[in-house]
């Protein structure tokens, strides 16, 4: 895991660590090479490029269409394959939700769905905010203050007025337009586990606190990022902003 990005505010090589290393746990119980879906995969930047390796047959599967070119000229190989459908045919070891779930309208649907596309000792492995947490508290008070919006004019501003100019570089593409729709709390996310045919395995913590405004105001730097990181794991679930899950498919 030597070549992950460093860590930011929102947890983000923590993350990887989790995703990467219960990859690893079931390949070693259950031997390669393996078949992983990665579901919601965006332009691969974030989790994408970190999964595809040696063993493993991946897929990236998402629905925005400039996302999809992003990966697939940048991280396509012939073992990586980036697709806006998932291929018929194909049993998967693993299905990745990293930051998906909660921008669904219906989860629940959708996990079921994907339970049948899983071999019987599959698991699904993934990354969820808590609907109550700091980061989604956060944004709620700053979608009604504004707050964001009005330092990021006064940067602007004050770059103009100074002659500074912040170096642009090509946008990555992003699905913008999909925003937070579910707002899980432990106990509702453990229920549309049981309900859709999975049991949970191993919930772990992700950070702190992490929000656009936090991280405008305080936290940018790399060694505050990993503080936040860390303190997530001295705290209780309900006090922290993410969740890291694991879970394998039920009997059938």
């Amino acid at each position: 895991m030597n070549n992950l990005p460093r860590e930011n505010i929102y947890g983000h090589t923590k993350k990887l660590r989790y995703l990467i290393s219960h990859i690893l746990q079931y390949a070693d119980l259950h031997g390669g090479p393996l078949t992983l879906l990665d579901f919601g995969c965006g332009n691969g930047i974030a989790v994408s490029q970190y999964l595809i390796r040696e063993g493993i047959r991946f897929y990236g599967v998402d629905i925005h269409d400039p996302s999809l070119e992003y990966a697939r000229s940048h991280f396509a190989a012939e073992h990586a394959l980036f697709l806006d459908h998932i291929p018929d045919g194909v049993l998967f070891d693993i299905i990745v939700y990293a930051d998906v779930l909660e921008h669904l309208s219906d989860p629940a649907s959708l996990l079921t769905q994907h339970r049948s596309l899983l071999k019987q000792e599959g698991i699904i492995i993934g990354a969820i905010p808590n609907g109550l947490g700091p980061f989604e508290l956060e944004k709620r008070l700053d979608k009604r203050l504004g707050l964001s919006s009005a330092l990021r004019v006064a940067v602007k501003v004050k770059r103009a007025l100074t002659g500074l100019r912040k170096s642009e570089g090509t946008p990555l593409p992003y699905n913008e337009e999909s925003g937070h729709i579910q707002f899980f709390s432990r106990k509702s996310f453990n229920l549309m586990l049981q309900q859709t045919g999975f049991k949970l395995t191993n919930m772990h913590k992700g950070t702190f606190a992490g929000a656009p405004l936090s991280e405008f105001c305080f936290l940018r730097g790399e060694l505050t990022a990993k503080v936040n990181s860390n303190i997530a794991d001295y705290l209780p679930f309900w006090a922290i902003s993410s969740w890291y899950f694991t879970a394998r498919k039920t009997a059938e």
